[in-house]
């Protein structure tokens, strides 16, 4: 049976459906769903961070050191083509639908 966009939202609302990691850097990408006019729409956004070792845990920020901005530019340019191959095989563009 063929899973609709608002099951599909509802399943991937927390979890990301796509994650990029590279050095200390995670790029995650996130399904969104708004409606229009009654109609559903699958919105995608990112989630950007970096991870560090604080004793013995892992903790992430959103603050980048001079190194790691070249390494976030990849796997956002990473997660924004995924975005768009996703949406082209969904035959959507959120864009088009605003």
């Amino acid at each position: 049976m063929a899973t609709t966009a608002g099951e599909l939202c509802l399943s991937q609302f927390w979890r990301p459906v796509k994650d990029f990691n590279s050095k200390r850097v995670s790029a995650r990408v996130f399904i969104r769903c708004e409606s229009n006019t009654g109609q559903p729409i699958t919105n995608h956004s990112v989630s950007l961070d970096r991870i560090y070792n604080d004793g013995d845990e892992l903790r992430d920020v959103s603050k980048f050191a001079r190194d790691d901005i070249p390494v976030a530019r990849l796997l956002l340019n990473r997660a924004w083509e995924f975005i768009l191959d996703a949406e082209s095989a969904s035959g959507t563009d959120a864009d088009e639908a605003k």
